[in-house]
């Protein structure tokens, strides 16, 4: 069984990747979400538990002691470990521009810096954010480093920009999960 690391951010599309999660566990996937702290406010880690079948991980040090496997705050690398695949999806601004920069700073980041396995990222966010210069630099930054992206759709935000910067759908998503891990 292929194990899908789940990088879910907070964007307002972080409900389907409840969905996404869902379909790549009836495909057969081993799916092990990462939730960063903000989509926190937008999702909740007992959904992604019970869709999945595996524990959520939302924490860089999940535990003043007794950490997971005795590695003392080191999750990412206890994660990282048999990954086919790391998939961000929805991946905001943010996360495109600490991955593009190296910053490290939360249990997503730094998994991003310790895999050494394919990664697809599934951009959303306002279109004018989306269609940001700096934003246009990290995504190419990281497509020199291997990353595949999703295009996002184009359509109306929840705030009425109007654009390109809406969550692909899931079955191009799902698509570029299987063309990745082939």
């Amino acid at each position: 069984m292929k194990k899908i690391l789940l990088g879910v951010t907070a964007s307002i599309a972080a409900y389907r990747a409840q969905e996404l999660a869902r379909m790549l566990v009836k495909a057969g996937y081993s799916v092990h979400t990462i939730l960063t702290e903000n989509s926190l406010h937008l999702v909740a880690p007992l959904t992604f538990e019970t869709l999945t079948g595996n524990p959520v991980h939302t924490a860089s040090f999940p535990g003043v002691s007794g950490w997971a496997g005795g590695m003392g705050g080191m999750e990412h690398i206890r994660l990282k470990e048999g990954a086919s695949l790391l998939l961000v999806a929805p991946a905001t601004a943010d996360i495109i521009g600490k991955f593009a920069c190296g910053i490290a700073d939360d249990l997503l980041s730094t998994t991003f810096l310790s895999v050494l396995c394919p990664v697809v990222m599934a951009p959303a966010m306002n279109p004018n954010m989306y269609g940001h210069p700096a934003l246009k630099a990290n995504m190419e930054r990281l497509r020199s480093w291997g990353v595949t992206f999703v295009d996002p759709a184009e359509g109306a935000a929840v705030c009425g920009d109007e654009g390109y910067g809406k969550l692909a759908g899931l079955d191009d998503i799902f698509r570029a999960v299987q063309d990745a891990v082939r």
